[in-house]
């Protein structure tokens, strides 16, 4: 017999997404809080099969201010039992709101990530200087909006 002409095709691209708009109020008061490691963190949600928070942080007395994505979840391996065997392939994208309530090219960031234990953090360590966040076309009222994407890869499906 033969062999097919036709290739088996794999999706690599499927993802679960979800947008978070997470909204800082009274940002004057967060840079004096936070300190070292203090951070805000938004409410949980799902995506993809797992439980994620943006986390928040200001350096105290520093440049810049952090924007991060933590899995507070265990990973799941592929027979559906918890373990530290499988991993996640995430891609995390944040932009700053504008008084107009458009998105700011400018401050926007996207990169992927691979998460292999809960309580793992990444993101972006220097996503915005002060001054540049302090802008008022982003500080409205001592709040401003982060509006962030989660995508979680799923597995690839082989398609025959």
């Amino acid at each position: 017999m033969a062999p097919s002409a036709i290739p088996d095709r794999m999706s690599l691209t499927a993802a679960a997404t979800r947008e978070i708009v997470f909204d800082v109020e009274g940002y004057t008061a967060t840079k004096r809080m936070a300190g070292g490691r203090g951070h805000f963190q938004s409410d949980k949600f799902a995506v993809g099969g797992y439980e994620w928070a943006v986390r928040y942080c200001p350096e105290r007395g520093g440049v810049y201010v952090s924007v991060t994505l933590v899995l507070l979840s265990e990973l799941v391996k592929d027979d559906g039992d918890a373990g530290p065997q499988e991993e996640v392939g995430v891609r995390f994208a944040c932009a700053l709101q504008d008084r107009h309530g458009e998105l700011s090219s400018e401050r926007w960031r996207s990169e992927s990530y691979v998460f292999s234990f809960c309580g793992q953090e990444k993101g972006f360590w220097k996503y915005a200087t002060l001054d540049v966040l302090e802008d008022p076309d982003f500080i409205v009222g001592d709040c401003f909006t982060l509006v962030c994407t989660v995508s979680v890869l799923r597995k690839p499906i082989l398609r025959a």
